[in-house]
């Protein structure tokens, strides 16, 4: 099944680099091996010439190599005998790191074949593309150390969905108990007619007997 990737190595500029490093690090192998020191190991007793006593931190801005990396590498150079550290006088929390004999040496003897390896990547380049480089390189660095020594923006919270208000339970007012329903009163009945009375018996008048 096809590829259906275009990915063009030869137009990645974090692949070029990496392939221009390499050639840098195979033109100055040899004599960093004779100099007894790694690339790495240069790059750090370049950065202690002319800057006695600088801190480890100092040392990470100056090469590049993680914090953790550096400690390692600074213990097994102390131990060689290439550099020592000793207490700041600044800040007593840090130790301030300075080149030995034995290291100076090691970059005298190295430097020339890290130049030799640097001219080498710019011998089919001409002059003015090989300011431009150099100067395009050193901005990418400059930027992205500026960026990175930025303190982080805090992060703001995200917007919380707004309380919703408490809900009032209302009680139910108790239902009124109904009255009961009166009975219609009864109609009075229609009050008899009253009888009427008996007329009164009209007194029969004693008859006078005549006299004879």
């Amino acid at each position: 099944m096809a590829s259906t990737t275009n990915f063009n190595l030869n137009k990645s500029p974090s692949h070029l680099l990496h392939r221009a490093q390499q050639i840098a690090a195979n033109h100055s192998a040899a004599a960093l091996k004779a100099a007894g020191v790694t690339l790495r190991q240069f790059s750090v007793l370049a950065a202690l010439s002319g800057n006695e006593g600088v801190s480890q931190s100092d040392l990470v801005n100056a090469t590049g190599i993680d914090r953790s990396t550096l400690a390692d590498m600074v213990a097994r150079m102390e131990k060689a005998g290439l550099i020592k550290r000793a207490a700041s006088k600044a800040d007593a929390r840090a130790k301030s790191v300075s080149l030995m004999a034995k290291g100076r040496k090691a970059l005298e003897k190295a430097q020339p074949a890290v130049d030799a390896a640097d001219a080498a990547l710019f011998d089919a380049m001409p002059k003015t593309k090989q300011d431009a480089l150099l100067s395009g390189l050193a901005k990418l660095v400059e930027d992205t150390e500026a960026a990175d020594a930025k303190p982080a923006k805090p992060k703001t919270a995200p917007a919380s969905a707004p309380t919703p208000a408490p809900t009032v339970v209302t009680k139910a007012k108790p239902k009124a108990k109904a009255k009961p329903k009166t009975k219609p009163k009864a109609k009075a009945a229609p009050k008899a007619a009253a009888a009427p009375k008996p007329a009164a018996k009209a007194k029969a008048k004693p008859v006078r007997r005549k006299k004879k």
